[in-house]
This record gives C-alpha cells, sequence and structure tokens, in this order.
C-alpha cells in the first residue's frame, strides 16, 4: 500500500534491513502521499517501486509477479494492508456497495495467495480487524472481509504455506482514522482504552512473526466500554474477560436500579431520572453535554444517524435490561 499504515509498513520493513520494495495501489506512483515518503526512501539506497495495480485483477497482478521475478531479487514476504470502507446497516446496502468492501480484501488476498504458493515466502502478512472478534453495528461486509482473511491464514498454515493474519485495533496516528477524527472518537467510545500508534503495532507486528500461530488481535480495550456498545462482547467466549473487568469494578447494575426506581417513585419523579439517564447515553454518543439536548427535539434533528441509534439501543439494553426494536427511534422519536 501507498497509503497510510501501509505505508508505514514499509518504512518499517526499510528500517528493518528490506533493501527492495513494490508498494501496489490503484494510482500508483501518482499517489500524493506516497511520494515524499517513496523519496526518502530511496535516499536510504532502498530501491522502490510504485506501481498502479488493482490486486482484484488477477492478470494485471501477475503482470507485477512476472515484473518483480525478471528484474528484482525472488519475492519473499507479501503484506495485504487493502481496505475499503463503506459503513451501512444491512438494510441499506446493495451489492455494489458490499462488493466495494469485499473485493479489495477477499478478491486482492485470493489473488496474492494464488499467485504466491510456488514462491519461497518468509511472510505473507493480512492485516485484519479487531471488529471480527466483536462485531461492528454497520460494518457488517467490513467484518466479513476481514473475516475471509483470517480463514484463508489458517487455510494456508494448514498447506504448510506461511501466512500471519493480525487483527488490529484502532490506530489513530495514520491511515484511516487518523483522516476521519469523528468516526476514531466513535470507535474507540466503544472499544474503550487507547488506540495504538503505529510505531506500538509494528513492534507488535515484529513480534507476532516469530510466533507460530496463524493469526492474533492486536488491541487497547477497556471492557465496560465494549460491552456496552457491542452485546457480543458478553458471549461465553469472552467469560474470563469479563469476569475480570467485574472484579476491577467495571459494571455497575443498571436493571437493579431501574426496578428500585420503578418501586420507590412515583410516574413523574420516574419520567424526569428516565430523561436525565438517556440525555447521559445520547450525550455520550453524540459527544455533547446532556444540558444541549432538547427534549422536544427528534433524536434526528439532534444529529443520530441510523448506526448511533443502534449504539442507542445497546446501551438502553445494557443499563436497564429493556430491549427496544431499532424502528422505535425512528419516525421523530424524542
Amino acid at each position: 500500500g501507498m497509503r497510510g499504515f501501509g505505508l508505514e509498513t514499509a518504512r518499517w520493513l526499510a528500517g528493518k534491513g528490506a533493501r527492495h520494495l513494490v508498494l501496489l495501489s490503484r494510482r500508483g506512483a501518482a499517489d500524493a502521499e506516497a511520494a515524499p515518503a517513496i523519496e526518502m526512501l530511496q535516499k536510504q539506497g532502498v530501491q522502490v517501486r510504485a506501481v498502479a495495480c488493482d490486486v482484484t485483477d488477477v492478470a494485471a497482478l501477475q503482470k507485477v509477479f512476472d515484473s518483480i521475478a525478471e528484474t528484482m531479487p525472488p519475492l519473499r514476504g507479501i503484506v495485504h494492508a487493502a481496505m475499503v470502507i463503506d459503513d451501512g446497516l444491512v438494510r441499506s446496502l446493495n451489492a455494489e456497495r458490499i462488493d466495494k468492501v469485499l473485493a479489495p480484501k477477499v478478491q486482492g488476498a485470493r489473488n496474492l495467495d494464488a499467485l504466491s504458493r510456488d514462491l519461497q515466502l518468509d511472510f505473507f502478512v493480512l492485516y485484519s480487524s479487531a471488529t471480527t472478534l466483536f462485531g461492528n453495528p454497520g460494518q457488517a461486509s467490513y467484518v466479513a472481509a476481514n473475516r475471509y482473511l483470517e480463514v484463508l491464514a489458517h487455510a494456508r498454515r494448514a498447506a504448510g504455506l506461511p501466512a500471519l493474519c493480525v487483527s488490529w485495533g484502532a490506530i489513530d496516528d495514520v491511515g484511516y482514522l487518523a483522516r476521519n477524527t469523528k468516526i476514531k472518537e466513535q470507535l474507540q467510545s466503544r472499544l474503550g482504552g487507547s488506540a495504538l500508534t503505529s510505531s506500538e503495532a509494528l513492534d507488535a507486528l515484529e513480534q507476532l512473526l516469530v510466533c507460530n500461530l496463524s493469526g492474533l488481535g492486536v488491541m487497547e480495550l477497556e471492557w465496560g466500554a465494549l460491552k456496552r456498545f457491542l452485546p457480543t462482547a458478553l458471549s461465553p467466549k469472552f467469560q474470563e474477560l469479563a469476569h475480570k473487568a467485574d472484579e476491577a469494578g467495571a459494571d455497575s447494575d443498571g436493571f437493579e436500579q431501574l426496578q428500585r426506581w420503578l418501586e420507590e417513585l412515583d410516574d413523574d419523579e420516574l419520567g424526569v431520572l428516565l430523561g436525565e439517564a438517556l440525555k447521559k447515553e445520547i450525550g455520550e454518543i453524540l459527544h455533547v453535554s446532556p444540558e444541549r439536548i432538547d427534549d422536544d427535539r427528534s433524536l434526528y434533528e439532534l444529529g443520530m444517524d441510523s448506526l448511533m441509534g443502534m449504539e442507542l439501543v445497546m446501551a438502553i439494553e445494557e443499563r436497564f435490561g429493556v430491549r427496544l426494536p431499532v424502528m422505535a427511534l425512528t419516525e421523530g422519536a424524542t
């Protein structure tokens, strides 16, 4: 890749001694973001080729492999860092939008796998996402694409081929999240913890490359924040992590609190407290203070979209044990 974390990976490989790099992207050398980094690498004595190639086009990719074989030292490693984001709830997606997200990761990885199977590679690294562990509302296509990478890594290892799939958490200093701070803030509100720096991530990658596993996740998270927005965090496979969070005092029993309110308060008092609690939840999602939320304005007038509505539904269920349909928040609900 010639942008973001892919480009940062190229710099890191050069720092670890790689003297010949081939960087692929749809734009190739025309990518303005890559030009200064490529120039710096070349000044350090690294042979860098910036090639315009769509990895989903197997014929075009074959030409790149042929060119490498004819004009460069043997290819020893591949890093697949392609990523396209197009979020939306399933009901708003169509085949074109789904394929837009799937193809770069899925078809790109399939092509790289097929064309490199006869080569003596030292590493074959696939960049996945922590969303495969927990899911993420509005990212069904993205999660599916990354899950394919994890399965491909397992299949390659079973065939005796090198493969490592890394499920990255949020990386905040380069790449997509660095360019989209609002999305980064929303993601971190779901995961808690701190986003990784690219340096921290690549330090971890160096350790992962020498482990005997097909895949691992690298992320910072806070369990209380995670389970607030992502109910999959409550599944049995995460029981040990959830138990540790409970012991650390990460949980508050909102359901019991609601039961006490119902028993002790009259309707007017209950309405006020529930309204304040909902404003707090909405404020955390919208990143505004509860005092700025108007009781009489619809949620969508306040700036809440369908994905945020999903977050609110999950937050209400987590805090009060009440499950609402997402449609309850549409049609002008206040």
